[in-house]
């Protein structure tokens, strides 16, 4: 079980530390965030639109929240807060996409704030399989202990190799599944 929690806390810290910094890596970057923050909590809220200040307050808080969510999984004190932290915020985003999706609306994912691949509902399983990675490692948190090294060494490399493919997963979609829908 130890395994699983350091796993999932690794998960949700690298997802997360790149999430936020993707979004805020430069004015255009968040300036881009910002516009689909707008069109996905304009759909979320069954409105045509919100307004700018608003659409930018809440990218704000989403990226201060990323933020926060990596910085505490990484200390075992507080790693449950950030897990629990991670999960609903995962859960917001997906709400805001299924309810986007649903109503047609299209927008660019900037998840990971390069991305300009429309979401879709790749990006919602997605992140229904970052909150069980997250529900896994605060059910693992309870009865974990600390791993030896050589294990925490091989699933580091192992939550290297996920994330990674978590982050390029609209790559991913281009590389294999999009040439065959067309």
């Amino acid at each position: 079980m130890e395994y699983v929690a350091f796993g999932a806390r690794g998960l949700i810290c690298l997802i997360f530390v790149v999430s936020a910094f993707g979004k805020v890596r430069g004015r255009a970057a968040f300036a881009e965030f910002t516009r689909t923050t707008r069109i996905l909590l304009g759909a979320a809220l069954r409105r045509r639109e919100v307004s700018r200040p608003a659409a930018t307050w809440t990218g704000r808080v989403v990226v201060a929240t990323e933020a926060a969510a990596a910085l505490l999984v990484l200390f075992p004190v507080t790693a449950a807060a950030g897990l629990g932290v991670a999960a609903l915020l995962l859960g917001a985003f997906s709400v805001a996409m299924v309810t986007a999706l649903r109503a047609g609306v299209s927008t660019s994912c900037r998840c990971f704030g390069a991305s300009t691949a429309p979401i879709g509902w790749r990006h919602v399983v997605r992140n229904v399989l970052l909150i069980c990675a997250a529900v896994a490692g605060l059910v693992a948190a309870s009865a974990a202990g600390s791993p030896p090294l050589a294990g925490m060494v091989i699933t580091a490399g192992a939550v290297a190799v996920v994330a990674l493919l978590v982050i390029r997963l609209d790559d991913l979609y281009e590389l294999f599944v999009a040439p065959n829908a067309r």
